[in-house]
């Protein structure tokens, strides 16, 4: 599993698999404000469980005890992750990211979780200082959902789920067996195992509960309700893995980002959404600032960054940037240098470096790459410089990952412009480089016509 390193401020916390043909077939993700607020309320956890499309699973932790000062119920999400699977072996490495990204995981006591979690086993090995109890929100929402689906006559459906309601917002005993008593009297007795009207008598279940007032039972459902149909509703759709964690950071951050968010909008986002970024103002500064073939090159890199994750995080002196599972550094002074091969060979802005300027709101300057690839620059120094580069650029090693098509279609278009724009001088010096290139790369004692 490959993970990307903490980093401060924005920065934010990714681990993934990767499946067949190198795409992502588990992720987890955490924001550092997410993380902030797990290290301020870690006691109490609670875990809901989506399912999506394709027989995926969305896992969404959140702070479930009492959080002075979160306002909004998706300020509570504290962790987001889908597994490989549901086995027991990807849930243990599921909750193990957990702990690897919050070390106050230690301080959890209590942990809620849904009816039918799987594999329970695996979350109780992963706390063992915290006990597992039924989360209230999902017993009575189950509940709710298979009373209405009994087909009860509504007068009957109307009282059940009313008593239900007092039942959520005042954990009292009595309240719970006046519920426990009505369903005994008005559901068919062969219906009443599937209800599990016996967790409505467990004194431990409700015991957290009961520590809530009215008006707080009342926000906590509500603000549950609204994070959890969210949430599922943008992973329900047709996504990539890499874009649909996209968008569920999307969706956290626009509803964080309301103080406190506004219900109608978080609970009914848009798959599609994201905030309005400088694509196009990067696209045509390329084109402005760049010689055809270097922003063809640039292109191709920033086509990439735009169809990824891109993590960022940030250091004093340099940003680390993560586009899917390449990870690499960019100085931060100037952003014209990275540690990745493309941009120590071409000395062009690279797919992190794009990432960058665009997680910035910033456009490519000229000072951000070599002469060489400016429009306008003196033809001739510009053609020796390409010329002596060519030899070290073909001698460098070689990443797989590049489009060699593209770097051979550039070059043999470079050549040819650097040869038909000389002195005869020039170009007799630039044949010995061409020469000595054949030379190096098929071998002296096979003649290459040039």
């Amino acid at each position: 599993m490959a993970q990307a390193p903490p980093g401060p401020g924005r920065g934010s916390l990714v681990a993934y698999e990767l499946g067949a043909g190198g795409r992502m077939a588990s992720v987890s993700f955490q924001s550092a404000a997410m993380g902030s607020v797990f290290a301020r309320f870690p006691r109490a956890l609670l875990v809901h469980r989506a399912v999506g499309p394709a027989g995926r699973v969305l896992y969404v932790f959140l702070v479930a005890g009492p959080a002075p000062g979160l306002r909004g119920g998706m300020a509570r999400v504290v962790h987001l992750a889908v597994p490989r699977d549901e086995s027991a072996g990807s849930l243990a490495r599921m909750y193990g990211v957990f702990r690897a990204f919050n070390p106050a995981w230690a301080e959890t006591r209590l942990l809620l979780v849904g009816p039918g979690l799987p594999q329970p086993p695996a979350l109780a090995q992963a706390f063992p200082s915290a006990e597992v109890q039924l989360s209230i929100f999902h017993l009575c929402k189950r509940l709710q959902q298979q009373v209405q689906r009994l087909a009860l006559e509504d007068r009957a459906e109307r009282l059940i789920l009313a008593t239900l309601s007092d039942a959520m917002h005042a954990a009292t005993e009595s309240s719970r067996r006046k519920m426990h008593a009505l369903l005994k009297d008005l559901v068919a007795p062969n219906l009443l195992p599937q209800l599990h009207i016996r967790w409505l008598l467990d004194d431990e279940i409700w015991a957290a509960q009961r520590e809530r007032s009215w008006g707080e039972a009342s926000n906590y459902f509500r603000d549950l309700e609204i994070v959890t149909q969210g949430l599922t509703q943008v992973f329900s759709a047709e996504l990539s893995l890499e874009s649909c964690i996209t968008s569920l950071a999307w969706h956290y951050q626009k509803c964080v980002s309301k103080n406190p968010p506004d219900a109608a909008t978080c609970s009914a986002p848009h798959p599609d959404h994201c905030p309005e970024t400088p694509q196009e103002g990067i696209k045509q500064s390329l084109s402005d600032i760049c010689t055809e073939p270097a922003a063809r090159l640039c292109l191709s890199e920033f086509a990439v960054v735009q169809k990824s994750v891109q993590l960022i995080g940030t250091r004093e002196d340099a940003l680390s940037i993560q586009v899917l599972e390449d990870a690499h550094r960019v100085d931060m002074k100037g952003l014209s240098s990275c540690t990745c091969h493309f941009n120590q060979v071409f000395q062009l802005p690279c797919r992190h470096i794009l990432a960058a300027l665009n997680s910035d709101r910033k456009t490519l300057q000229p000072e951000m790459l070599s002469r060489q690839w400016q429009k306008g620059c003196d033809a001739h120094q510009a053609g020796q410089d390409s010329a002596d580069g060519l030899l070290e650029i073909l001698k460098s090693s070689w990443n797989e990952s590049l489009d060699k098509s593209l770097v051979v279609s550039f070059l043999t278009a470079e050549v040819s412009r650097l040869l038909a724009h000389c002195s005869r001088e020039e170009f007799e010096h630039r044949y010995r480089t061409l020469r000595e290139l054949a030379d190096s790369w098929i071998g002296p004692y096979v003649k290459v016509k040039l």
